[in-house]
């Protein structure tokens, strides 16, 4: 089978969730089927990368995303019925090259990742079509504004009354188009089942199936040494909102609850394009905030335990999993827990108080036997539910179902 996959973003790094889920996914799909990859380059880095998309491709294409020209037409159309990320989004170059590949060559699916993407093939007749909305936008952006709403964000000196009047007006206009795009693909996945719910709550006929985040079992594999200091980690892209407030938070909440009972506790903020409210953590006694780094590894090395202490988002956390499979013990919350198939108490800890969360951190760096045995089980979990070659069956058991869909389709329009 040949197939058009539409990437947002160059998926190649690999180093946060929307590339990672591409990446893996063109990978697994490589073993069976010829993959024709179109994505958007934002730097020289991205169509540098292209070549090493081109061992899995039969084809690589790239156009250059024009930050002015995505600035100006959301501008334009700010006030459209239609969201406006649709609008920063939208190129004519791009539109003109999926048309000229579609023109040149036959597929028998398009799959597209995100509905910033799925805008350009939402009217293609003829192959099979599958959009990845990874995890449902709307229900993201309401979990923002109802946070920006909290008046705890002032004590952070963040102005959020017009973010939030932008968030909830974003958030209409999502939750009606996530919905209306749906219905001119065949199939759609999502990466949790609240997501699921949540979007079948809007409409329930949408053909929806789970295809979970993933982790490479081989890449993070566990460090048997024992952590020798109190280091407590988190990972993540600093400047998107939920890790953002999520590490503010920890800070300014539950780290001193930490260190009042281990004073010479660390925690390392690691992930790239820190805010500048992120960056000022490091005033703080035991907070290293790293910037980007090549490879997270180290970290998760010398960490004793994980902290994601996340109040706003949606899907399945990567950097939980991740943690998993390096067998570092995860303290979480529910929002952060969510969509994601463990076994809280076993598996990962979960907390939505300030005080609980520190007390569970401090429970574990207490009871190393704890930390193990939450360590190894976690591990286990991965292995059996989240492997990125259990994930490609299931990614291509939704490509047989949208196929078989799209024909029926199309029978039903000749008679």
């Amino acid at each position: 089978m040949r197939i058009l996959f539409l990437s947002l973003r160059c998926p190649y790094p690999p180093h946060r969730g929307d590339r990672i889920r591409t990446y893996n996914f063109i990978k697994q799909l490589s073993k069976q089927y010829a993959v024709t990859l179109v994505y958007f380059a934002e730097s020289e880095t991205d169509i540098e990368s292209a070549k090493h998309l081109k061992p899995f491709c039969e084809r690589v294409e790239w156009v250059r995303f024009r930050r002015s020209f995505a600035f100006l037409n959301t501008g334009v159309h700010c006030l459209s019925r239609y969201p406006l990320q649709l609008h920063y989004w939208y190129a004519p170059q791009m539109q003109q090259k999926i048309n000229q590949i579609l023109a040149q060559d036959e597929f028998e699916l398009i799959h597209a990742h995100l509905f910033r993407m799925g805008q350009y093939v939402a009217g293609v007749q003829g192959p099979a079509k599958v959009l990845d909305l990874c995890d449902s936008l709307a229900l993201n952006l309401s979990r923002r504004a109802e946070l920006e709403s909290n008046p705890w964000l002032a004590k952070i000196k963040l102005d959020c009354t017009p973010k939030r009047f932008l968030v909830k007006w974003e958030e209409k206009r999502v939750r009606r188009y996530e919905v209306d795009i749906m219905k001119a693909f065949d199939c759609g996945t999502v990466v949790a089942r609240f997501d699921r719910d949540y979007l079948l709550q809007q409409d329930d006929r949408l053909d929806l199936s789970i295809v979970p985040m993933g982790v490479d079992l081989e890449y993070f594999q566990p460090n048997t040494g024992v952590a020798s200091a109190p280091v407590l980690l988190f990972t993540g892209t600093m400047n998107y909102f939920p890790n953002a407030d999520a590490v503010i938070y920890f800070c300014s909440e539950i780290f001193p609850h930490i260190r009042e009972r281990h004073p010479d506790a660390t925690f390392y903020v690691v992930g790239n394009q820190p805010s500048e409210a992120v960056k000022r953590l490091e005033t703080q006694d035991g907070v290293i905030v790293t910037g980007y780094v090549p490879d997270v590894r180290p970290y998760f090395e010398k960490a004793s335990v994980f902290v994601a202490p996340l109040r706003a988002g949606s899907g399945i956390q990567t950097k939980n999993l991740e943690a998993m499979a390096m067998q570092v013990p995860v303290v979480t919350t529910t929002v952060g827990a969510m969509g994601l198939e463990a076994d809280v108490g076993n598996e990962l800890l979960v907390a939505d108080t300030p005080a609980d969360f520190a007390e569970n951190v401090n429970h574990l760096l207490d009871n190393e036997r704890l930390r193990t045995s939450l360590a190894q089980t976690a591990r286990s979990r991965v292995e059996a539910s989240y492997s990125w070659e259990a994930i490609g069956d299931r990614l291509k058991e939704v490509y047989t179902q949208a196929v078989y869909a799209s024909k029926h389709r199309e029978e039903r329009k000749h008679t």
